[in-house]
């Protein structure tokens, strides 16, 4: 057993309020509550310096979705079937838009673009992956998860940013799997054109074929 003497401020002690309360006023079994717990934060994430960051950066987007979208937590099961029985397929313009607000995006900086999807992903906690590409002049996009109903919502939100971009891309082809779906866009000459193309992919099955024009939407089963 080793015995030190230790100094703490006023300040200190009242950080320790808690602990104390908790061991009914013994400083050592709160001490032992502190060691305990730093063994356990340096052993998992490095350092308690590496601890805080990780706090500060998890405050900070949660911060940000509360302040842009008024988060609200719910059940993935839950949030299934507000989808499924959603009465439009494509979100509101204002609302699908605000997501991507706090990010000043050039679409055609590619690593820039993949990271705000990205970043945007894990502040909603949405089961799925996005990752960008080029091919050619044209932007490809795979968003990949484990459900289709998320998959083709989180895939109707970017087309719709995108669209209303100062820039406005439109969708030229669409492949819709399983587990995936994939798109490939082009600058368009107008947002009116990048909007009806999102129209003519993602309306329903009965209207796509009368709609479908110059874009090539194609739905692969599993």
């Amino acid at each position: 057993m080793l015995r030190k003497n230790v100094s703490i401020s006023d300040a200190h002690l009242k950080m320790l309020d808690p602990l104390l309360k908790k061991h009914q006023g013994n400083l050592s079994a709160a001490m032992r509550d502190i060691i305990d717990f730093t063994g356990f934060v340096t052993e998992n994430m490095g350092s308690l310096e590496t601890a805080k960051d990780m706090f500060k950066e998890k405050n900070h987007a949660m911060e940000q979705t509360r302040n842009r979208i008024y988060g609200v937590t719910i059940p993935l099961t839950m949030f299934r079937w507000l989808l499924i029985n959603r009465t439009c397929n494509l979100p509101p313009l204002d609302e699908a838009v605000q997501l991507f607000t706090a990010h000043n995006i050039n679409v055609y900086d590619i690593n820039s673009l993949n990271k705000a999807i990205n970043e945007e992903i894990s502040y909603l906690n949405w089961p799925v992956s996005v990752n960008i590409g080029r091919e050619s002049d044209h932007i490809s996009i795979q968003i990949t998860g484990i459900d289709p109903e998320i998959n083709s919502f989180y895939a109707n939100l970017i087309a719709i940013f995108l669209a209303n971009n100062k820039t406005p891309q439109k969708i030229v082809k669409l492949l819709q799997y399983p587990a995936s779906i994939y798109m490939l866009l082009s600058g368009a000459s107008t947002h009116e054109e990048a909007a009806q193309s999102i129209y003519e992919a993602f309306n329903d099955d009965n209207n796509r074929d009368a709609l479908r024009g110059q874009n090539d939407v194609v739905l692969v089963s599993a």
